[in-house]
């Protein structure tokens, strides 16, 4: 997949920020997702769904990790 050097420039920079890469991914669909000027809406689409692809286990796993510590409880200081 080819992409422009203003999407580089943003990955590069989501990256120095050091963001999860769940939100990273999430803020990238909703940003393309969203532009309706500079992306034609077939390849708007196809962007979406491949990085939906890779979002939905993500999510998952975040979902899952979240409620296994609610169910542990607090942990205790020592």
């Amino acid at each position: 997949m080819d992409i422009s050097s203003q999407e580089e420039h943003m990955i590069q920079a989501l990256r120095e920020v050091a963001l999860p890469p769940l939100f990273v991914l999430i803020r990238i669909r909703n940003d393309i997702l969203n532009d309706t000027v500079n992306i034609e809406e077939g390849r708007r689409n196809e962007l979406v769904n491949t990085l939906e692809h890779y979002i939905a286990p993500l999510w998952e796993d975040y979902h899952q990790e979240k409620n296994s510590r609610a169910k542990e409880g607090p942990s205790s200081p020592e």
